[in-house]
C-alpha cells in the first residue's frame, strides 16, 4: 500500500510503498478515504517532545481518519465490511491506504458528511468534548471562557458548550467575531485589543485553555471559586490552582468510539458542523505540513514564510485525501 513515512526525527516526509497491516482477531482493517493534519503530528515528528511523545521510526503519521471497513477480525461482531466509519487513535498510522484499529475507537460516519469532512472531526471534536465535559464538568446555565475559540478545537468547544446550554465567551482575533457568533458564542473578546480579565465583569465556571503561556496564568483571575481550568496545551500550576481555590488540569485526548458516536449524532442532526479549510492529496502531505507549520515556528524545521503566515485565512482543518 502507499503511505507517508517519516524516517528520522526532523526529516522529510516520504511517499512510500509499505506492507498492508495484518489485523489481529480483535481488530478492524479500514480502507482509509481521508485523514487530517494535526499539530500533534508535527510535534511528534520534530522530536522536540520525544521524552513524553515518543514514536517508533520509521513512523506513519496521522491520528484521525475516515474510511470503509475492509476486513474484521474473528472476535469483532459489531462491524462488517463496507461500513463507513471514522475515528482517532493515539499512535498515528492514518497517512496510509489501510489502517488497523480497535473497534473501541471508531464510530459510524455521519451520513450527511463527506469522507473529507468526517476525517476532520475526531481529534478536534473529541478534544473539545473531553475538555469541557469530562474534565471541565460544564453544565447547563454555567459560563465558560474558551481561549483560542476560532481554532479547530475551539470551534467545536464553542458549539458543544452552546448546545449544552452554557453561556460561551471566547477569546480570538476580532476578525473571527462573526464566525464565532455563528457557532454560538455569546461574546467574543479580541485578544489583541483587550485584556480578558479586565473586560469580564463576572467570573466564569470553566476556562478551556487552548493557548497557554501568560493567557493561562491570567485565567485564574476570572474563575469562580470551585471552578475548573482545563488546558490542552500545557500543565496547569497546581500551586496557583490551590491559591485561587479552583481545580486545574492538563488533558490529553483519550479517543472513544462512544463519545465520537454522540458527536456523530449531533453532526447528523446538524446541531454542530465541521469545517474543512483545505484538501490535499496524500502524496502532498509535506506541503500540507508547511501550511500548518506557521502556527508552530521552528517545529519540524519549518517556519512561517512571511509576515502573517502564522495565520491561515480559512477556518477549519487541513485534510489529506487518501483514496
Amino acid at each position: 500500500m502507499k503511505a507517508i513515512r517519516l524516517l528520522e526525527y526532523g526529516g522529510q516526509l516520504v511517499f512510500d510503498d509499505v506492507s498492508t497491516p495484518t489485523i489481529a482477531r480483535d481488530e478492524i482493517l479500514v480502507k482509509v478515504e481521508s485523514t487530517a493534519v494535526n499539530h500533534l503530528d508535527l510535534v511528534k515528528a520534530s522530536g522536540a517532545a520525544r521524552q513524553i511523545l515518543p514514536i517508533d521510526l520509521p513512523w506513519i503519521p496521522g491520528h484521525e481518519f475516515s474510511g470503509v471497513v475492509e476486513q474484521v477480525g474473528s472476535d469483532v461482531a459489531a462491524w462488517t465490511p463496507g461500513d463507513a466509519v471514522f475515528g482517532a487513535n493515539g499512535t498515528g498510522a492514518a497517512y496510509a491506504e489501510y489502517l488497523a484499529v480497535k473497534p473501541a475507537i471508531i464510530a459510524r460516519k455521519p451520513s450527511n458528511l463527506s469522507f473529507e469532512e468526517a476525517a476532520s472531526v475526531p481529534v478536534a471534536a473529541q478534544t473539545a468534548w473531553e475538555g469541557i465535559f469530562t474534565h471541565g464538568h460544564l453544565e447547563k446555565g454555567q459560563t465558560i471562557l474558551i481561549h483560542g475559540g476560532a481554532g479547530a478545537v475551539g470551534a467545536y468547544a464553542v458549539q458543544l458548550a452552546s448546545h449544552a446550554g452554557a453561556t460561551v465567551i471566547a477569546t480570538a482575533s476580532g476578525d473571527d467575531e462573526a464566525y464565532l457568533n455563528s457557532l454560538g458564542a455569546s461574546r467574543v473578546l479580541d485578544y489583541r485589543k483587550t485584556q480578558f480579565e479586565t473586560a469580564l465583569q463576572e467570573k466564569v465556571d470553566v476556562v478551556f485553555d487552548l493557548v497557554g503561556g501568560d493567557t493561562q496564568k491570567r485565567s485564574f483571575l476570572v474563575l469562580k471559586e470551585g471552578g475548573h481550568l482545563i488546558s490542552a496545551t500545557q500543565p496547569v500550576s497546581q500551586e496557583e490552582a490551590a491559591k485561587h481555590r479552583v481545580s486545574g488540569a492538563m488533558m490529553r485526548l483519550a479517543p472513544s468510539g462512544e463519545v465520537l458516536g454522540g458527536i456523530a449524532r449531533l453532526l447528523e442532526e446538524r446541531t454542530i458542523r465541521p469545517d474543512v479549510a483545505t484538501v490535499y492529496a496524500l502524496r502532498d502531505a509535506a506541503q500540507a505540513w508547511k501550511n500548518i507549520a506557521g502556527n508552530l515556528p521552528g517545529v519540524h524545521g519549518m517556519s512561517p514564510s512571511g509576515p502573517g503566515a502564522a495565520r491561515r485565512s480559512a477556518h477549519g482543518k487541513i485534510v489529506l485525501r487518501v483514496s
